[in-house]
């Protein structure tokens, strides 16, 4: 009935349907259909498939018959073949049915081509120390007390990390644009929150001086109308205020955490710091050794799941600008690209993404790493959006399966390679 070769990653299938296979197949289809004819003097169902034809064309059965074979082809095929795995939508070129004779017709579709892991045991990587230091407990408590900072009002020139209150009218050749002007504007100086050198220019002010702030546009300012283009701002310091941080003790931090002393505050500081940097580490360095192995891993990829691949990535990019209502060429334009342009950029990511997936499956299959009933059922628990979810689907056991699979795959290439911590 059919002959079939493999062409890289493409399978090609010449079927071969005899004038008598062909007849077959019209009466199986006939027998599944007849059911949905209306034919006048006979009841639904029951009008002879000869009745049917002459009331709905000789052909009446073609298409259902032509799909039924590319159905039973595939089936088959695959059935026999289970070692190629369809990657792509077939492909039907047909030829014409001829009677006495049959039809013939060609199967094409994409499959991934075998291909060998390298070593992925035995092998040396590097971790950096998940060690606390000093200075990142400093770092963090520097953090609490900015945000506990208070500003005292200062009769002097403004320095950077001042804080200012400021009246501006801005101007484009001498024409106030919108959104240029505002009154008892708080600005902190090296925020960097206004364009250019805006803030550079009202260092060394005091209260009560008024500025002319010359600066100019950004080429890539959103709004197209003022990009790259001189601006005046006609400004007012109302205010100058000093930041000024609070004491770090025992006070501080019972009044302003729900700790009692600042060194179990610093103590708290110290485990969350190692904690998430040990959960750092474990990241990058199973990622280290997946990384390792794509980069040595020759794989050839059917174009087809590449673009399949690159069109997921702009159906989801879509999908967040529908959430932010706008458009997503709008999107792209404010970016600077084209849709075109994002597509070419999605394909290398496209492309270590499938390598992943392969890499993983196989490495998977070859270890014999499988997920347990009791551990699906704790992934279900733990994963945010399954997690008080109160029915869950057989989609949803199989998204907590895979979850469990590649926790599982991730900690035997940590287990089973040398992990050098410096």
């Amino acid at each position: 009935m059919y002959n079939y070769k493999v062409n890289g990653s493409k399978v090609i299938i010449d079927v071969n349907i005899d004038d008598k296979e062909w007849n077959e197949g019209v009466n199986k289809v006939y027998e599944s259909t007849k059911a949905k004819f209306n034919v006048v003097g006979f009841r639904k169902g029951h009008a002879p498939k000869k009745v049917i034809e002459q009331q709905y064309g000789d052909d009446v059965f073609y298409e259902d018959t032509l799909d039924y074979f590319i159905r039973k082809t595939l089936n088959d095929f695959l059935n026999e073949n289970s070692k190629y795995e369809p990657v792509s939508y077939p492909n039907t070129k047909l030829g014409e049915y001829v009677v006495g004779e049959g039809i013939k017709f060609t199967i094409e579709f994409d499959i991934m081509p075998e291909f060998k892991l390298p070593a992925y045991t035995g092998l040396e990587f590097t971790q950096e120390s998940p060690k606390v230091t000093d200075k990142e407990i400093e770092h963090e408590i520097h953090h609490l007390l900015e945000d506990n900072a208070s500003f005292n009002s200062v009769d002097r020139e403004s320095k950077m990390g001042d804080h200012t209150v400021i009246d501006f009218v801005g101007s484009i050749d001498g024409v106030e644009f919108e959104g240029g002007r505002a009154e008892d504007f708080p600005l902190e100086l090296g925020s960097h929150s206004f364009i250019d050198t805006f803030e550079d220019q009202l260092v060394g002010k005091k209260k009560g001086d008024k500025v002319d702030v010359n600066v100019k546009f950004p080429d890539d300012y959103p709004a197209k109308e003022y990009a790259g283009k001189k601006a005046l701002f006609k400004v007012t310091i109302k205010d100058v205020r000093e930041k000024v941080l609070p004491t770090f003790d025992d006070k501080f931090v019972a009044d302003t955490t729900e700790f009692e002393t600042a060194d179990e505050y610093k103590k708290h500081i110290a485990e969350h710091i190692q904690s998430m940097k040990e959960e750092r580490a474990d990241y990058d360095i199973k990622h280290d050794i997946l990384r390792h192995i794509i980069d040595n891993t020759e794989m050839e990829i059917p174009k087809s799941l590449i673009d399949m691949e690159v069109e997921n990535n702009v159906k989801q990019l879509e999908d967040a600008c529908k959430m932010y209502q706008m458009d997503i060429n709008d999107y792209l334009t404010r970016m600077n690209t084209t849709l075109d342009e994002y597509k070419k950029s999605c394909e290398d990511r496209a492309v270590k993404s499938i390598k992943s997936r392969y890499i993983l499956r196989q490495i998977i299959d070859e270890n014999n790493i499988n997920a347990t009933e009791k551990e699906i059922d704790e992934k279900i628990k733990q994963l945010p959006d399954l997690r008080g979810k109160k029915e869950i689907t057989h989609e949803d056991r199989i998204y907590a399966e895979n979850n469990v699979l590649l926790d599982k795959t991730y900690n035997f290439l940590k287990e089973n390679n040398k992990i050098i911590v410096k």
